[in-house]
């Protein structure tokens, strides 16, 4: 039996071959370990906001394998850079070693009352030399329901004698994110001789004034006023209303001289608070006078040595004098704002405004003020 001597050989061959290729493939697999990796999560992957809400979402950084290294963080939103949209992480950049496989970080996302609604896709990226790891959340923006801002008035009356000024505060409180101009005009049954200045106008802060200026032949009694503020917002103008009334009474005595003078008692920067200025009144007269229209305007602007940016009247703010008139002074005495009872609410404030281009211009500039009033003699 040849054939049967013949086989045994090819078979015995086969087996070595299906052997050495098993070997072969355990070798393989043995040498593939996993390399040290870090993956990116977050809760929620969703939210819903009104315009000019706030969103925040929780991100969760775990590292294997033995990785180590501090992981980057960034984010951007589809569509680029919408109106109003803005986001920041808290921290920026995340340490992670084998004794801390585990790290965390805040995305949070700022809406304006300008930021179009719908729906915005935000893709979170973390990078650790050339590891790269993305994940992405939404942010559903719908429109608010309330207004942008409302307005008011104080005080609700004034009376001043005719030739006389009265003015009144605007206060302009803003709807979270709101951060547009109101442009403000007043309406109602004006007298003859009667005109009515805003500043500033557009308000781009919280507060404005309204100075009404009477002349000597407007005719006594009161008179309804009403402000009207209006502001676009995502295309549509809003309007807010706030109410007074102005009472004019017989003229006073003839127009005396007084001297007005004061200064800031701090330096301005963008955005800071307003610096109030209790002004200080001096009677030379030997008779007491009765002071109304008090205005406080920038007069001249001089920038800091070397400087060639622009500054301006515009970056700055005004709000006139809120108190009641007419401010009583003693023949040959001299007094300021306060020790004449007026409250701080009601003293001139100005403030440096915290605008959207650079204001490198206004470092170091001196500002000069110039203030006027009248004054009748008793």
């Amino acid at each position: 039996m040849p054939r049967t001597h013949h086989a045994r050989p090819i078979v015995l061959i086969l087996l070595g071959v299906l052997a050495i290729l098993a070997l072969a493939g355990t070798a393989v697999y043995a040498a593939v370990a996993a390399k040290p990796d870090f993956t990116l999560g977050v809760n929620p992957t969703s939210t819903s906001v009104q315009q000019g809400g706030n969103a925040s979402y929780g991100l969760t950084l775990t590292g294997s394998a033995g990785f180590t290294g501090s992981v980057s963080l960034s984010a951007a939103a589809s569509p680029a850079s919408p109106n109003g949209l803005a986001s920041s992480l808290a921290p920026s950049s995340v340490a992670l070693s084998t004794s801390q496989t585990s790290g965390s970080s805040t995305l949070s996302v700022r809406t304006t009352a300008d930021t179009p609604p719908g729906s915005y896709a935000i893709t979170v990226t973390g990078t650790s030399g050339p590891t790269k790891h993305s994940l992405g959340v939404t942010l559903n923006v719908s429109r608010a329901s309330g207004p942008a801002f409302t307005l008011t008035a104080t005080p609700a009356s004034a009376t001043v004698p005719a030739g006389s000024t009265a003015v009144y505060t605007l206060a302009i409180t803003r709807a979270p994110g709101f951060a547009g101009g109101v442009a403000l005009t007043v309406e109602g049954n004006w007298p003859a001789g009667t005109t009515a200045t805003f500043s500033p106008n557009p308000a781009s802060g919280t507060s404005a004034s309204l100075q009404v200026t009477t002349g000597t032949a407007t005719p006594t009694g009161t008179y309804p006023l009403h402000v009207v503020g209006s502001a676009s917002v995502n295309g549509t103008t809003q309007y807010q209303y706030a109410a007074t009334q102005l009472t004019v009474s017989e003229p006073t005595g003839p127009a005396q001289p007084f001297t007005i003078s004061g200064n800031l008692p701090g330096q301005l920067a963008p955005g800071a608070p307003a610096q109030r200025l209790d002004l200080t009144l001096a009677n030379p007269n030997k008779k007491s006078l009765d002071i109304s229209d008090l205005t406080v305007t920038i007069s001249r602007i001089v920038r800091a040595s070397g400087v060639t940016a622009p500054c301006g009247t515009s970056d700055y703010s005004v709000t006139q004098y809120g108190g009641s008139y007419p401010l009583t002074l003693a023949g040959g005495r001299s007094a300021t704002l306060s020790q004449l009872g007026v409250p701080v609410s009601g003293l001139p404030r100005v403030q440096m405004l915290d605008t959207r281009v650079s204001q490198d211009g206004c470092k170091g500039a001196t500002l000069t003020l110039a203030y006027s009033g009248s004054g009748r003699g008793n």
